[in-house]
């Protein structure tokens, strides 16, 4: 019997056992490198802002490095980034007003209180740097913050809506929507009577000095100004959107032409070349131009006065196209991404899909507009789905503009309303393609493609593997505003989601397996009514997921609800049920479970677990039962990206959580895996292990059957720790019963099946 191990006996099992799995309890974020809209030098390294996410590329070594707020960062969303070579730091300056400082050697410092402060009016609309001071415009004037020291000095509350701003030695001006202003440094700038308008402009896009001289971008021309005499100089027409110094070079840009000038008070000497190109930023390092290319990515160039030459330079990782998620879903080691739908104010615009898989994204190809379609909208996609038999052949569904269909990632073919039995709600429109509705994209187990449209004759098409169509009528789905799930109950019966308006509910329908629907049971739930005859009216129903027992968990904006037996829908009594949680405090009282909690999304995992996204609440993790709370995640307490969880998808294999926000992706190593069908040995695998000194996080055992009875046994034969599987992974916090840390040495792994069978299935090391 085995006292103690030895430091030599530990090192030679450290050296022989070897991680299998992530460890648990870990995030990653996913976040989009793929749009470059600015850039910024520090000496060889450029800082390039993409989708408001920060990567830096040293063009010495080639190294690409990303950042986001499970590392450096302490935000996400970036608005502004501006490098300060007097402090040798770059601003980044988050949508929310928040701050970060990032030094040469990646440490940062945090500035909230602009965030935190309660003013109106205090998102930053522009940056500029002058020495060591960054001077941020706000809706309300400005803000001066020193990089050196890391600290807010002055807080300017001019009541003007400052767009733009440049910085002298002796003054600073001011763009706004009704004017250019400036005061002299020496003034007291806090008095806005100091603030004088030089020009009732409208028009000001952005503000740079240059050789002593204001440059002043407006809409229809750049303008060059004298600040001693105020005199301006008409310099080239135009709406330029990029006006930068590199160097001794003022560069100026928009879609149709560069221009670079060497001296601004001879206008002559500006080389304009014409060139059509999508560049927003700009940059020099050692003669080559790094230019931010938005869906390009940041791509090197070569410039000279009569020609632009792109080089082989284009840094763009492989990372999602956009930060948005909304319909999520795995096929086997593939995580499908539907970008979203946004049905009230801005569009997810343009129609975004893609998918992740071996480390790798794909994004799908978007469509060129043909010629006859010119105005055509894609966007908002509700559904990427893939064909059960083909796993290089997928279809989208754009929401109005009808169902794409792609091979390997590339757009093969649009239906709608001039080659399907597809329809437009507006077909004698000129622009009739734009209303052709199409959603709820699914499979059935026959392979078939069921899809939404929400029109007078028809409602659901199904595409058929031979390529026929069939399309199903019922009334009271009639002209609803967005049908946008379509879940196929194990039982046989579908069960659709009417999201929202004067159709809004749960349609239920039974088909009885035959295309005929007169002989079809059905029947759309408008009114929720409880186990105790509590009455509900949601606004809005969002999702269904049926768990691993066949109950049917329904998301809504008052709450969530659950059909525990999907056969007794069609009954005139029928009730859904609301989970109760009982209070505990000897009242004998319980609440229900989520109660006016707006629910956006559901997803089950290996051990039937519900995962539940909220829409201002973040996500939260319930037992099998609703019971028991096991997490909730919020970006207050965890990385979470966002609040508004949109979508989520659980891998049954490996227990990684997926969420989709507003805000981008990102994912939690859940513990909770598929169990295996029987107690195998060879199955069993135990992370980490060994257990270093240093790590204080859960161990995972995996490759249990359900439900598995696990214990820790000492060497000496003491049980130190039992606990159960949630599917087919058991968790253990290296803690005794007692809740004291165990000490080093062997520990062995007994499992029970939950019919006693008995088996040791391996050693945990742990090194102290």
């Amino acid at each position: 019997m085995i006292k103690k191990l030895s430091s030599l006996a530990l090192l030679l099992l450290v050296l022989c056992l070897a991680a299998t799995a992530q460890e648990l309890g870990t995030w990653r974020s996913y976040l989009s490198y793929q749009i470059a809209t600015k850039s910024e030098v520090n000496g060889s390294i450029i800082y390039s802002l993409m989708n408001g996410n920060l990567l830096s590329y040293d063009t010495e070594d080639g190294e690409v490095r990303t950042f986001d707020h499970m590392g450096a960062l302490n935000d996400v969303n970036i608005a502004h980034i501006a490098y300060c070579k007097e402090a040798g730091k770059l601003l980044i300056v988050y949508s929310n007003s928040n701050i970060d400082l990032l030094d040469n050697n990646g440490n940062t410092e945090n500035l909230s209180a602009l965030k935190e402060k309660r003013i109106l009016n205090k998102e930053v609309a522009a940056v500029c740097i002058y020495g060591s001071t960054a001077y941020l415009a706000t809706g309300f004037g400005f803000v001066e913050v020193d990089m050196k020291e890391g600290v807010f000095r002055n807080t300017y509350r001019l009541d003007l809506n400052v767009t733009s701003i440049a910085v002298s030695e002796s003054m600073i001006f001011l763009g706004t929507p009704d004017g250019l202003y400036r005061c002299m440094k020496s003034d007291n700038m806090q008095l806005e009577a100091n603030w004088k308008k030089l020009k009732a402009w409208t028009n000001i896009k952005i503000l740079r000095f240059y050789q002593d001289i204001l440059m002043v971008a407006r809409t229809d021309a750049l303008f060059a100004l004298n600040t001693s005499s105020n005199v301006t100089t008409n310099l080239v027409s135009g709406n330029f959107t990029i006006l930068k110094n590199l160097g001794n070079q003022l560069v100026i840009g928009n879609k149709t032409k560069i221009g670079f000038a060497f001296d601004v008070n001879s206008p002559e000497d500006f080389t304009v070349i014409p060139y059509s190109n999508i560049w927003s930023d700009i940059s020099l390092v050692n003669g080559t131009y790094w230019v931010s290319e938005q869906t390009n990515g940041l791509r090197g160039y070569k410039i000279t006065a009569s020609e632009i030459t792109p080089t082989e330079q284009v840094i763009q990782p492989s990372s999602p196209i956009r930060d948005i998620g909304y319909h999520l879903s795995w096929v086997g080691d593939r995580l499908l991404v539907a970008g979203g739908i946004n049905t009230v104010g801005s569009f997810y615009n343009p129609a975004t899909a893609m998918y992740y898989e071996n480390g790798e994204w794909t994004n799908f190809q978007e469509m060129e507009i043909p010629s006859n379609y010119s105005a055509l909208r894609l966007r908002n996609t509700t559904d990427l789905v893939q064909d059960p038999l083909d796993d290089t052949h997928h279809f989208a569904s754009p929401y109005r503009t009808g169902l794409c269909e792609y091979r390997n990632g590339k757009f093969v073919k649009l239906y709608n309303h001039d080659n399907s039995p597809l329809r437009s709600l507006m077909p004698t429109l000129p622009l009739y393609y734009n209303y052709c509705m199409c959603a709820a994209l699914s499979y059935d187990t026959d392979g078939n493609l069921w899809m939404a449209s929400s029109l007078r004759d028809t409602v659901l098409h199904v595409l058929k593997p031979n390529g026929a169509w069939t399309n199903l009528y019922y009334e009271e789905l009639d002209a609803c505003s967005l049908v946008d799930q379509i879940l196929h109950h194990s039982s046989g019966i579908k069960l659709i989601t009417s999201r929202r308006i004067d159709k809004r509910g749960v349609f239920c329908l039974d088909t009885k397996g035959t295309e005929r629907t007169t002989d079809d049971r059905k029947i759309l739930h408008q009114n929720i009514i409880n186990q105790d005859g509590t009455p509900y009216l949601p606004e809005q129903f969002y999702c269904l997921c049926e768990d691993l027992d066949g109950l049917v968990w329904v998301g809504t904006s008052t709450g969530l609800f659950v059909i525990e037996d999907v056969s007794k829908v069609f009954d005139q009594n029928f009730q859904f049920t609301q989970i109760k949680i009982n209070r505990n405090d000897g009242s004998g009282l319980a609440d229900y479970l989520l109660n006016d909690v707006s629910i956006a999304c559901i997803a089950i995992d290996a051990a039937n677990r519900k995962w539940i996204g909220t829409q201002t609440n973040g996500a939260f993790l319930i037992s099998a039962d609703g019971q028991e709370m096991i997490h909730h995640f919020t970006t207050e307490n965890s990385p979470l990206l966002s609040d508004n969880v949109q979508g989520i998808a659980v891998h049954p294999g490996t227990g990684e959580v997926v969420f989709g926000t507003d805000k981008g992706l990102c994912s939690y190593i859940s513990d909770a895996t598929t169990p295996e069908d029987e107690l195998k040995k060879s199955n069993v695998t135990i992370f980490p292990n060994p257990v270093s000194p240093d790590y204080n996080g859960p161990i995972a055992i995996r490759g249990l059957v359900a439900d598995t009875e696990v214990k820790i046994i000492s060497t000496g034969g003491q049980l130190v720790w039992n606990g159960k599987s949630a599917g087919g992974t058991c968790t253990w916090n290296g803690l005794a019963n007692n809740g004291r840390r165990v000490a080093s040495g062997i520990y062995h792994v007994v499992a029970n099946t939950p019919e006693g069978g008995k088996a040791i299935i391996s050693r945990i090391v742990i090194v102290r």
